[in-house]
């Protein structure tokens, strides 16, 4: 199969690859990146939120990786060399729409993609479009849905595939959803990042099923369910007044060590050199 793997740049969507590698490297693949997901926030635990999930990553963590590799998690470009697959950033859907078009996918897979699928793109992969939503649907439609569902008390959060067949947002059919119970004393960060192995383990048998030819069953959604969109200051202090943290430093140190394989001391040292963290 030719599959196109649709990411958004940031530290869940590349351990979410890394994740899929072993099922991926059996077909052709392409990689297509959204540089983000919606518009940027003036709203600090926002940003201190996209610096740890995007702007180290681009900055510190995947040079880092290119410049002295480990027997770690690969970065974007250093999957797109070694697998042989083309590396492009989508900024326009419909710009792209050729070159995505003449790749001639079977598949699309799509993980925390910034851009929403619509009209003739839709069609182009004859198997259709999986996507992982970090969040049980239809409960928590749009963003940010494990940071709803734990400011929301619930014991369990987890992430479900479905099938986007027109420009809704998260409203395909469900194909499976994966369930964990919350952490006590871990942030909200941890559990988003940890939803994604039991998720993409899932994904990686759909896509042998596919390629077996074998039948996908998909269920509609049952009810029209939550939809959010990013979180408020209030929220956020809301989250505090809960004692639930959005990221704990200790955590996510322990995380892109635990995956990368990287010096804890290197990423304590890069995060403070970084200043972003004082300064937001």
């Amino acid at each position: 199969m030719k599959i196109a793997v649709f990411l958004n740049k940031d530290l869940e969507s590349n351990i979410a690859l890394n994740y899929l590698l072993p099922a991926l490297c059996q077909h052709e693949f392409n990689i297509f990146l959204s540089e983000k997901v919606g518009n940027e926030s003036t709203i600090t635990p926002l940003r201190q939120l996209a610096f740890l999930e995007r702007e180290f990553p681009k900055k510190y963590l995947f040079p880092q990786l290119e410049q002295a590799p480990t027997n770690g998690f690969l970065s974007f470009n250093q999957i797109s060399k070694k697998y042989g697959a083309s590396l492009k950033v989508i900024y326009s859907l419909n710009i792209s729409l050729n070159e995505i078009s003449a790749f001639e996918p079977d598949l699309f897979i799509s993980v925390r993609f910034g851009k929403i699928f619509k009209g003739e793109l839709i069609s182009i992969p004859p198997l259709g479009i999986i996507n992982l939503h970090s969040a049980i649907l239809p409960h928590y439609k749009g963003v940010l849905g494990t940071f709803r569902a734990i400011l929301n008390g619930d014991k369990k959060i987890g992430s479900t595939l479905h099938y986007i067949s027109d420009s809704g947002i998260d409203t395909g059919k469900i194909i499976h959803i994966t369930k964990q119970n919350t952490s006590t004393g871990k942030s909200v960060l941890w559990h988003i990042v940890n939803l994604y192995p039991q998720a993409c383990a899932k994904m990686g048998e759909l896509i042998h099923q596919l390629d077996t030819q074998e039948e996908i069953q998909s269920t509609h959604q049952q009810g029209s369910g939550n939809y959010y969109t990013f979180p408020t200051q209030e929220d956020f202090d809301r989250l505090k007044d809960s004692n639930v943290e959005l990221y704990n430093l200790d955590e996510y140190t322990d995380m892109i060590t635990a995956y990368y394989k990287v010096d804890r001391k290197w990423v304590e040292e890069a995060i403070k050199a970084s200043g972003q963290l004082r300064m937001l």
